[in-house]
């Protein structure tokens, strides 16, 4: 992977006031929904004077760079290959940008996902990669990731990355010079640590492993260990170790001032995901922080300085509580200058005077704004989607139905704009991925496109999904194919009573939701009218059976050892169960797929063609998440097509 420099300016117009309205929403081309974000992550220096950014175009994301408050972008970077991706820029004090890249990498007849780093000078726009002169003579070095731990707040010219030293055999952490990309080891990994994380100071404090029993004489199942060192001379010790699935989660997110107790996130007492003080030295939890009565915690929220200073939850958008009144302040100042939208702050300036913030809506895209507090002066900056901006799109209305054993299940439901009094429209059900993952109330363009088509959306939150508490979520273990697809069969049951949609339906779902839309095929054969697998799984046996990609969700599918439950999973794979299946099937994927591997579709493909109304669409050096701006266009042109035909 390499970059390439960027000299010219670039000016960027800011659409969102300028496009015209459409008469209607099939009049919006498949295009606008297709196109990626234009902007992703951006960040806000330290002085608060510049923004940096990734932006998106048709040959690959740029890194630029913008005065804050203003329009006009400068690229600093951009990636020779778009099959390589750009996943974050984060400032180094306000001199250095680092900047998050990965690639599929190609070693012992699989692709894995490789991160690369490279750290940019913004005053001399010199780039260099990141990387330990010593392990690039390795051969496997072409494979070998690199992960940004930490920026060092009193060391901007300096940060800390982890990465394989095969001296240890494992992670270990580096100190390095931004300035001339010298490597010097901070400690040798002699722990089963895979992840190590700093304490506000930048100090590596604790570590983090999971581990498989490796031997029969040890108890089966995946092991999480939570390694903690009271100083930076110290050795690492034990803190805590559990097994994946049994008693509470343990997930440090930080440390108080004095280092003595550790902010931990944890499903104890409560069953839901709550912020505890726990008190290193004893060993025992001291307080509950903070806890919603209805969702689980997300995550934690923290300053310029590392401080965590709040906490964060989901229920239909992302809310926030924050510790201290004066940030609270803060944060409803920034809304009431946005009304009308969800707001986050995305990033702002060591003295919060420049922020900015992240507007959205379900029926309008994202798009960022800029704040200056002190002159008391904002402006828009640019939005995600400018080429929907001021298009009539879809409403997201929160709603829920009864499971068929009474458990309520949460969900949402599009319908396309302009209906008439009475009309019902054709209905496309749309499970998420994950599966452990959820759907949310936000703006989302592959639903805004369906919806623009004229057909309703069905989202649910089945079994399995998080957020909703760890009994919601663990229903959903050992239950592909089951308990969870049953609540999405549920969904659809229940919305065929409600007089709002007529019978004709597709299922279509990407990963998780492409086996969800498989299974429905031979499950619930008379259904469905036609199926969508993106990137999904046909068959859970080589799935779970495949040792380099095995992991500790694997056990939410079958329990570790239980070969007779391996071996039942063809009862809930659509490979199996081809003579089962009458819908017309589109199969999309990408032979660079790192999360489900391609053969998933192109096996089901060479199986079922001669039995089947089946198309299978293949994209050379294709990811899981289609993040090439042209496999994005054609699928979403193929699947608006595909439903046109069959609804």
């Amino acid at each position: 992977m390499e970059f390439i420099h960027m000299d010219k300016w670039i000016k960027i117009l800011a659409l969102v006031f300028t496009l015209p309205c459409a008469a209607a929403t099939n009049s919006i081309p498949v295009e606008s929904f297709s196109n990626l974000k234009m902007i992703e992550s951006p960040q806000v220096s330290p002085n608060g004077e510049s923004i940096v950014a990734i932006y998106n175009t048709e040959n690959g994301p740029l890194v630029v760079l913008s005065a804050f408050g203003s329009a006009n972008i400068t690229g600093l970077a951009q990636l020779k290959k778009a099959k390589d991706r750009v996943d974050f820029v984060r400032w180094s004090g306000s001199e250095y940008v680092i900047i998050g890249t990965s690639y599929p990498g190609y070693f012992n007849g699989m692709y894995y996902r490789v991160s690369r780093l490279y750290g940019i000078n913004v005053k001399t726009k010199k780039v260099r990669e990141l990387i330990n002169k010593r392990m690039s003579k390795q051969s496997f070095h072409e494979v070998q990731s690199y992960q940004l731990t930490s920026t060092l707040k009193n060391e901007p010219e300096h940060v800390l990355i982890s990465t394989y030293d095969q001296r240890d055999k494992a992670y270990s952490v580096f100190k390095v010079d931004l300035s001339d990309g010298g490597f010097d080891k901070q400690f040798a990994n002699k722990y089963e640590v895979g992840a190590w994380y700093p304490d506000a100071k930048g100090v590596i404090r604790f570590g983090v492993g999971g581990e498989k029993a490796k031997s029969l004489f040890q108890e089966k199942g995946h092991f999480i260990s939570t390694w903690y060192r009271k100083t930076e001379d110290e050795d690492f010790a034990l803190l805590h170790k559990r097994k994946m699935g049994e008693g509470a989660t343990f997930s440090v997110q930080g440390l108080t001032d004095d280092g003595s107790q550790a902010y931990i996130l944890s499903d104890r007492e409560t069953g839901r995901q709550s912020l505890w003080l726990y008190d290193i030295v004893s060993g025992q939890f001291d307080s509950k922080l903070f806890g919603h009565e209805q969702f689980d915690l997300s995550g934690t929220i923290t300053n310029s300085s590392g401080e965590i200073v709040g906490v964060t939850w989901n229920d239909d958008f992302q809310r926030r509580h924050y510790f201290d009144e004066k940030d609270s302040q803060h944060f409803e100042d920034v809304k009431a200058a946005l009304k009308g939208y969800e707001v986050f702050i995305s990033s702002e300036s060591k003295d919060q005077s420049k922020v900015l913030v992240f507007a959205i809506k379900d029926n309008s895209p994202g798009k960022y704004f800029w704040l200056d507090l002190k002159s008391n002066k904002g402006g828009l900056w640019f939005s995600q989607y400018p080429h929907l901006e001021k298009q009539p799109l879809a409403s997201v209305q929160a709603i829920e139905y009864p499971a068929s054993d009474g458990l309520m299940i949460p969900a949402y439901l599009t319908l396309p704009v302009g209906l008439k009094e009475g009309e019902k429209p054709a209905l496309v059900v749309l499970p998420h991925g994950g599966p452990h993952a959820r759907d949310m109330r936000y703006f989302d363009p592959l639903v805004q496109l369906i919806a623009s088509r004229g057909y309703a959306v069905l989202q649910m939150n089945f079994r399995g999904s998080q957020g909703f508490g760890t009994k919601f979520e663990t229903d959903g273990y050992y239950q592909w194919g089951k308990r969870m697809q049953q609540d999405v069969m549920d969904g659809v049951a229940w919305l065929d009573t409600q007089n709002i949609v007529t019978k004709d339906a597709c299922i279509v779902g990407a990963s998780y939701g492409g086996y969800v839309a498989l299974t429905a095929a031979f499950q619930a054969s008379e259904r469905f009218k036609c199926v969508v697998s993106i990137a999904g799984i046909s068959d859970l046996k080589v799935l779970v059976e495949d040792e380099e990609r095995q992991s500790s969700y694997v056990e939410n599918i079958v329990k570790f050892g239980d070969d007779d439950a391996v071996e039942a999973l063809d009862e809930v794979s659509a490979i199996a169960n081809i003579n089962k299946i009458k819908a017309p099937i589109l199969l999309i994927h990408g032979t660079r797929d790192t999360r489900v591997g391609y053969s998933q579709s192109k096996d089901f493909y060479k199986k079922a063609k001669k039995k089947l109304d089946i198309n299978y669409i293949e994209f050379k050096d294709g990811t899981h998440f289609l993040d090439n701006p042209e496999n994005r266009k054609v699928a979403y042109d193929e699947l608006s097509k595909f439903l046109s035909k069959h609804l």
